[in-house]
Protein backbone atom coordinates (compact mmCIF):
# COMPACT_ATOMS: atom_id res chain seq x y z
CA UNK A 1 0.00 0.00 0.00
CA UNK A 2 1.27 3.49 -0.80
CA UNK A 3 1.86 5.65 1.90
CA UNK A 4 -0.09 8.59 -0.10
CA UNK A 5 -3.19 6.55 0.20
CA UNK A 6 -3.41 5.96 3.53
CA UNK A 7 -5.44 8.60 5.51
CA UNK A 8 -3.41 10.42 8.61
CA UNK A 9 -5.52 9.67 12.02
CA UNK A 10 -7.20 12.34 12.29
CA UNK A 11 -8.69 12.29 8.90
CA UNK A 12 -9.73 8.50 10.00
CA UNK A 13 -11.38 10.02 13.21
CA UNK A 14 -12.96 12.59 10.61
CA UNK A 15 -14.16 10.01 8.01
CA UNK A 16 -15.58 7.58 10.96
CA UNK A 17 -18.01 10.85 11.75
CA UNK A 18 -18.98 11.42 8.60
CA UNK A 19 -19.76 7.24 8.19
CA UNK A 20 -21.55 7.37 11.39
CA UNK A 21 -23.70 10.91 10.31
CA UNK A 22 -24.28 9.24 6.85
CA UNK A 23 -25.85 5.94 8.58
CA UNK A 24 -27.64 7.83 10.85
CA UNK A 25 -29.38 9.76 8.21
CA UNK A 26 -29.67 6.71 6.17
CA UNK A 27 -31.51 4.80 9.00
CA UNK A 28 -33.98 8.39 9.80
CA UNK A 29 -34.71 8.16 6.25
CA UNK A 30 -35.50 4.77 5.90
CA UNK A 31 -38.07 5.01 9.18
CA UNK A 32 -39.50 8.49 7.32
CA UNK A 33 -40.28 6.62 4.54
CA UNK A 34 -42.19 3.61 6.37
CA UNK A 35 -43.88 6.30 8.27
CA UNK A 36 -44.90 8.49 5.39
CA UNK A 37 -46.33 5.69 3.86
CA UNK A 38 -49.32 5.38 6.21
CA UNK A 39 -49.80 8.75 6.22
CA UNK A 40 -50.75 9.95 2.96
CA UNK A 41 -53.88 11.01 1.56
CA UNK A 42 -55.37 8.84 -1.26
CA UNK A 43 -57.23 10.61 -4.24
CA UNK A 44 -58.26 9.55 -7.57
CA UNK A 45 -58.72 11.67 -11.35
CA UNK A 46 -60.19 11.01 -13.92
CA UNK A 47 -57.30 10.20 -17.30
CA UNK A 48 -57.90 10.67 -20.81
CA UNK A 49 -55.03 8.59 -23.30
CA UNK A 50 -55.58 10.11 -27.09
CA UNK A 51 -53.69 10.37 -30.03
CA UNK A 52 -52.07 7.40 -31.85
CA UNK A 53 -51.47 4.48 -29.60
CA UNK A 54 -53.01 6.30 -26.76
CA UNK A 55 -49.25 8.21 -25.91
CA UNK A 56 -51.25 11.67 -25.11
CA UNK A 57 -52.47 11.82 -21.79
CA UNK A 58 -55.36 14.81 -21.13
CA UNK A 59 -57.47 15.83 -17.99
CA UNK A 60 -60.82 15.91 -20.40
CA UNK A 61 -62.14 13.69 -23.07
CA UNK A 62 -60.49 13.76 -26.54
CA UNK A 63 -62.20 15.50 -29.11
CA UNK A 64 -61.95 12.90 -31.62
CA UNK A 65 -63.64 10.74 -29.72
CA UNK A 66 -65.81 12.22 -27.42
CA UNK A 67 -68.13 9.03 -25.78
CA UNK A 68 -64.57 7.59 -24.71
CA UNK A 69 -64.60 6.56 -21.01
CA UNK A 70 -61.52 7.81 -19.13
CA UNK A 71 -59.53 5.88 -17.09
CA UNK A 72 -59.28 6.21 -13.15
CA UNK A 73 -56.02 7.31 -11.70
CA UNK A 74 -55.28 6.89 -8.20
CA UNK A 75 -52.73 8.47 -6.59
CA UNK A 76 -50.88 9.44 -2.65
CA UNK A 77 -51.10 13.41 -1.74
CA UNK A 78 -48.85 14.20 1.01
CA UNK A 79 -49.93 15.86 4.63
CA UNK A 80 -48.85 19.07 5.38
CA UNK A 81 -47.05 17.80 8.11
CA UNK A 82 -45.19 15.72 5.76
CA UNK A 83 -44.51 18.52 3.74
CA UNK A 84 -43.17 20.77 6.67
CA UNK A 85 -41.25 17.08 8.38
CA UNK A 86 -39.45 16.80 4.64
CA UNK A 87 -38.92 20.71 4.72
CA UNK A 88 -37.07 20.06 8.07
CA UNK A 89 -35.40 17.30 7.39
CA UNK A 90 -33.80 19.16 4.07
CA UNK A 91 -32.60 22.17 6.41
CA UNK A 92 -31.03 19.88 8.96
CA UNK A 93 -29.24 18.20 5.80
CA UNK A 94 -27.95 21.43 4.66
CA UNK A 95 -26.60 22.50 8.18
CA UNK A 96 -24.92 19.34 8.61
CA UNK A 97 -23.16 19.49 4.86
CA UNK A 98 -22.45 23.14 5.97
CA UNK A 99 -20.64 22.25 8.82
CA UNK A 100 -18.86 19.41 7.52
CA UNK A 101 -17.50 21.09 4.59
CA UNK A 102 -15.99 23.84 7.06
CA UNK A 103 -14.41 21.23 9.25
CA UNK A 104 -13.16 19.85 6.11
CA UNK A 105 -11.32 23.10 4.61
CA UNK A 106 -10.24 23.54 8.48
CA UNK A 107 -8.33 20.18 7.92
CA UNK A 108 -6.75 20.85 4.79
CA UNK A 109 -6.01 24.38 5.83
CA UNK A 110 -4.16 23.29 8.96
CA UNK A 111 -0.46 22.49 8.44
CA UNK A 112 1.26 18.88 7.86
CA UNK A 113 3.04 18.94 11.07
CA UNK A 114 4.33 16.12 12.72
CA UNK A 115 2.28 13.87 10.34
CA UNK A 116 4.59 14.15 7.25
CA UNK A 117 7.51 13.37 8.89
CA UNK A 118 5.65 9.49 9.72
CA UNK A 119 5.08 9.00 5.84
CA UNK A 120 8.51 10.89 5.17
CA UNK A 121 7.06 13.52 2.86
CA UNK A 122 9.41 16.17 5.07
CA UNK A 123 13.03 15.97 6.76
CA UNK A 124 13.37 16.88 10.55
CA UNK A 125 12.24 19.90 12.06
CA UNK A 126 14.98 22.19 12.56
CA UNK A 127 15.21 22.60 16.50
CA UNK A 128 13.78 25.42 18.17
CA UNK A 129 16.47 27.86 20.22
CA UNK A 130 16.22 27.53 23.96
CA UNK A 131 18.33 28.44 26.92
CA UNK A 132 18.68 25.33 28.30
CA UNK A 133 20.10 22.07 26.39
CA UNK A 134 16.53 20.04 25.69
CA UNK A 135 17.22 15.90 25.69
CA UNK A 136 18.28 14.26 22.80
CA UNK A 137 15.66 13.29 20.45
CA UNK A 138 15.72 9.84 18.18
CA UNK A 139 15.34 11.28 14.32
CA UNK A 140 13.36 9.16 12.60
CA UNK A 141 13.77 7.72 8.83
CA UNK A 142 11.78 6.30 6.32
CA UNK A 143 14.85 3.91 5.57
CA UNK A 144 16.49 0.95 7.66
CA UNK A 145 20.24 2.61 8.76
CA UNK A 146 22.64 0.67 6.40
CA UNK A 147 24.79 -1.58 8.25
CA UNK A 148 28.53 -1.86 6.96
CA UNK A 149 29.38 -5.29 6.02
CA UNK A 150 32.17 -7.16 7.85
CA UNK A 151 35.60 -7.28 5.84
CA UNK A 152 37.34 -10.54 5.85
CA UNK A 153 40.69 -11.50 4.36
CA UNK A 154 41.23 -14.13 1.74
CA UNK A 155 42.40 -17.12 3.37
CA UNK A 156 45.98 -17.97 2.63
CA UNK A 157 46.37 -21.44 1.14
CA UNK A 158 47.96 -24.58 3.89
CA UNK A 159 52.02 -24.71 3.74
CA UNK A 160 52.77 -27.25 2.56
CA UNK A 161 55.91 -29.76 2.58
CA UNK A 162 56.27 -29.43 -1.42
CA UNK A 163 55.77 -25.25 -1.49
CA UNK A 164 58.41 -25.08 1.10
CA UNK A 165 61.21 -27.35 -0.64
CA UNK A 166 60.94 -25.54 -4.30
CA UNK A 167 60.45 -22.20 -3.03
Amino acid sequence: MRASSRPAPCTRRLWRKRHALLALLALLAASLCSLSAAQTQRQSTTLWRCGPEGRELRDAPCPEALHQPGQRLDYDQPLAAQRSEARRTAERDARLARQLEKERRELETRPPGSVAAIHGRAGPAAPAPAASKPAAQPVFSSKPPKTQKPRTTKPRPPATNAAAASG
